[in-house]
């Protein structure tokens, strides 16, 4: 072998035991002082209890009635004293005539549209507007799971589309058939209030269709002696029914529900919480802690009381919820991100202090910076943290107070040794 061979050979196997030893090197490094980050972002933590209870109304059930029965309010509509909620048809010939009576009052309506704008006009491009915005609340309402909703968008729906029809065609005798229409409505209608008597409420309320035995076993009065065992017993009146529906009186409602006493220690009479339902709504209610009963063998009788929501929670009764006791918003951090910084602080007297900073290290670029906190929850694996820059001295100038606030989207660290200020960590 020659000498340059030689040579070239063995700044090979040089070369190749470097990249190696390098390799080596970095794995043992990393092993040594393993380098693990983590994106903190806002989160809400919450303290909350599950219970599982009733609501409680004031309400009345309307008298039954054999005829046929046609609604005509809506689910929690308000209606006041004297005006009707439902129609009650004799026969089912007058029920059909109503409905046909319902029909020509649609069709006229949309002709009348027709009529009092032109094709292409201004009014026409509303109506394309509003048959969009109701596909959307469809889709929407479908979403939701919101079924009720979404079929009376779909009814809103095809009149629309319907108006539209008649207003793009332009064709046949519009007045015409206006008069016709009118015609006939006037003729079924005479024929229509013989066989068909209204059902009128004898106080102002909200209305519900449904009816399901607890309107005179749960009541507002019931609540102040009732006991968690009292409550375990309550069972709905079987012989309560109405094809006609009910009435809620006034705007308060209550949730009972016999609590754990230790639980219930948690809480004190005129409290303010949020409650939210397992299903059934989707917002989360307001309410206040009403009363908190005796203890019973290890539980509690808890009624919290709202003044909001009542029209859209006429359905609801046996429901599991949770109550909300606080709220907590903040940057989420890993909890072995957090670390405790130590500096010397020289003081006026000309002395020394030393001084410890709660907060995390940064990944900025390549290097590490240390960002102080103030911690607001500690949760199983995790902290709530927010931002304290001016725990770091006052007098800092705009861009130092940018670079020692934490905000969510940062690269915090969790895992590395000897950090410090300005520290390379790749």
């Amino acid at each position: 072998m020659n000498k340059t061979n030689f040579v070239w050979r063995t700044l090979g196997l040089a070369g190749i035991a470097a990249v190696f030893l390098y390799f080596i090197g970095s794995i043992a490094g990393y092993l040594l002082d393993p380098l693990t980050t983590a994106v903190a972002y806002s989160y809400r933590s919450e303290d909350s209890v599950t219970v599982a209870g009733y609501l409680v109304r004031e309400e009345g059930v309307l008298a039954d009635n054999p005829g046929l029965v046609y609604i005509t309010r809506e689910e929690g509509e308000r209606v006041s004293k004297g005006r009707s909620v439902a129609v009650v048809y004799h026969s089912q010939e007058a029920l059909d005539q109503a409905e046909e009576l319902e029909d020509l009052r649609i069709q006229l309506e949309q002709l009348e549209y027709a009529q009092s704008v032109a094709s292409g006009s201004q009014e026409v491009l509303k109506l394309d507007s509003s048959i969009m915005d109701s596909i959307y609340a469809i889709r929407q309402c479908m979403t939701d799971e919101q079924y009720t909703d979404a079929e009376k968008e779909a009814s809103s729906l095809r009149t629309l589309i319907l108006k539209r029809d008649y207003t793009y065609s332009g064709e046949g005798d519009i007045e015409g058939q206006i008069e016709s229409l009118t015609a006939q409505i006037r003729s079924l209608s005479s024929a229509a209030q013989s066989d068909s008597s209204a059902v009128t409420v004898s106080r102002g309320g909200y209305y519900s269709s449904l009816v399901d035995g607890y309107e005179t076993v749960l009541t507002p009065a019931s609540l102040e002696d009732l006991t968690p065992s009292l409550l375990r017993s309550i069972q709905p009146d079987p012989t309560l029914t109405s094809s006609v529906g009910k009435m809620i009186y006034g705007n308060t409602w209550y949730y009972v529900t016999a609590m754990a006493t230790d639980e219930a220690a948690l809480l004190e009479e005129g409290d303010s919480v949020s409650l939210r339902f397992v299903s059934g709504l989707q917002q989360d209610v307001p309410m206040t802690v009403d009363r908190i009963g005796a203890d019973e063998h290890g539980q509690t009788i808890v009624v919290l009381s709202a003044d909001q929501y009542i029209s859209i929670t006429t359905l609801l009764r046996d429901q599991n919820a949770q109550i909300i006791l606080k709220s907590y918003d903040g940057i989420r951090i890993p909890q072995e991100s957090l670390r405790v910084w130590k500096r010397t602080v020289e003081n006026e007297d000309g002395t020394e202090t030393t001084e410890s900073l709660v907060g995390v290290y940064c990944r900025i670029g390549v290097e590490a910076w240390f960002k102080p906190v103030t911690v607001v929850y500690q949760g199983e694996d995790y902290y709530l943290v927010t931002a304290n820059p001016t725990a770091m001295g006052s007098g800092m100038s705009e861009k130092q107070t940018e670079l020692y606030t934490l905000r969510a989207g940062d690269e915090v660290v969790v895992t590395a040794k000897d950090l410090y200020n300005g520290k390379v960590i790749g």
